[in-house]
């Protein structure tokens, strides 16, 4: 069998009903380019056209160049042809991590690479909007990482995880450096367990709006489904959202389903009661509570009853030092449930006060099932503002939790369609 040759250089075209060839240079095979303006309209207020011309270069070398002269966002992909080469089979069925597959539309043959986005901002763009991510643990000072995300590019996502103790202990805070920014935020509890073919409960989301304040600490509480340390017998884990120490908006995770039969209840959206468990003797729904009034205290789950979460939180080292639940903390760096300050973090606005002991802030909430079915525990309740009631018998689910606003947000919409055994947390530019 003969080899094949060896390759040619890529192809270079392009459509000239939309663009206008502007330049080109082929200097002996030497770093070709090939300068095209392409423009497009974008209707503004008032029907007023804007224009923006797109530059592409380079685009017959290994750098691909484009540059634009206004705002713009589009999507760009490359094609590579050349008539006597073979392409390799993983690469010409899209595979690989490159390639989208290949094109094949009379002379037009090739491969295509994958999308990439193109996106060009202002100058005013760049250097606003960026929102400050700092993730810690209550329980342990050596865990910090931070970040910087300009919302004009990307969204910041948090999901919870499922190691213990880092998904009870985990907090994920974010907050504007520079200046207040509007925000939408889409929040979610994680859904109940499933076993032996019936249904855990779909978690509870919430999409809101709100205005973060510069400096100010922002706290992000996300669980995972997972026994311990969400209720035993698997009901899903909450989402809470706080501003300093005051609870703003809480999502409730959904009951876990039963052995024999039964599906859990739906954990509820912000001001939504949980859902109960189905079958026979199913756990009830965490209960609806109106916006802002969600009492002080926390309540731990015990047998037979479901426990609910505390309107600001309490923490141990700043209950010791007598500041209230709802009281601020000063410009000041993080501090573990032991007064341990986190040196790496930064020195802002806060007021969240971390608890280490076994209640964990009372966000684990849901009542616990003690139905098992050969060591398996099955039919927990959902945590969230109320935890739902666990199933009576192998044969019933576990309830949802509830829902919760103080009403400082705008909520846009709640749902339970949270199909994840995470609870998380996406954040976007307004």
């Amino acid at each position: 069998m003969s080899n094949a040759g060896r390759g040619e250089g890529g192809q270079s075209a392009y459509n000239n009903n939309i663009v206008t060839l502007t330049g080109q240079n082929s200097a002996n095979g030497i770093d070709p380019t090939v300068e095209v303006t392409y423009t497009s309209a974008e209707e503004g207020a008032g029907n007023e056209v804007f224009i923006t011309n797109v530059t592409v270069s380079g685009a017959t070398t290994p750098n691909l160049k484009l540059s634009a002269d206004g705002l713009t966002t589009n999507e760009i992909k490359c094609k590579i042809s050349q008539p006597s080469s073979v392409l390799n089979k993983a690469d010409a069925d899209g595979s690989t991590i490159l390639s989208a597959g290949t094109i094949d539309s009379g002379s037009n043959i090739g491969l295509v690479t994958k999308t990439a986005d193109f996106e060009v901002i202002s100058a005013t763009n760049k250097s606003i909007s960026f929102v400050n991510s700092e993730i810690v643990d209550d329980k342990d000072s050596s865990v910090h990482s931070s970040s910087s995300t300009n919302l004009f590019l990307n969204d910041i996502i948090f999901e919870g995880e499922q190691t213990d103790p880092a998904s009870s202990g985990r907090t994920f805070i974010i907050y504007p450096p520079d200046e207040n920014i509007s925000v939408k935020i889409s929040m979610a509890g994680s859904r109940g367990g499933d076993f032996n073919g019936n249904k855990g409960g779909n978690g509870g989301v919430t999409i809101f709006t709100y205005t973060l304040q510069k400096n100010t600490e922002y706290v992000f509480k996300l669980g995972f489904t997972v026994s311990p340390p969400t209720s035993l017998g698997k009901g899903g884990a909450g989402a809470f959202f706080y501003e300093k120490g005051r609870l703003l908006v809480a999502c409730g995770g959904g009951g876990a389903s039963g052995w024999f039969g039964g599906n859990g209840g739906t954990g509820g959206g912000a001001g939504v009661a949980g859902g109960s468990g189905s079958g026979s003797s199913g756990g009830s729904g965490g209960e609806s509570v109106s916006a802002g009034q969600l009492t002080s205290e926390g309540v731990v789950p015990t047998s037979g009853s479901a426990g609910k979460a505390e309107s600001c939180t309490t923490g141990d080292y700043w209950l010791g030092q007598g500041v209230d639940a709802c009281s601020d903390v000063g410009n000041v760096k993080f501090r573990t449930f032991d007064g341990t300050e986190v040196s790496s973090s930064a020195t802002i606005q806060r007021g969240y006060k971390a608890d280490g002991g076994p209640e964990n802030g009372f966000r684990f909430n849901g009542e616990s099932s003690f139905n098992q079915v050969n060591g398996t525990y099955v039919g927990g309740g959902g945590a969230g503002a109320f935890g739902g009631g666990a199933a009576a018998s192998t044969n019933s689910g576990g309830g949802g939790g509830s829902g919760y606003t103080n009403g400082s947000v705008n909520i846009i919409r709640t749902s339970s369609e949270n199909e994840l055994y995470t609870a998380f947390a996406q954040i976007e530019l307004l």
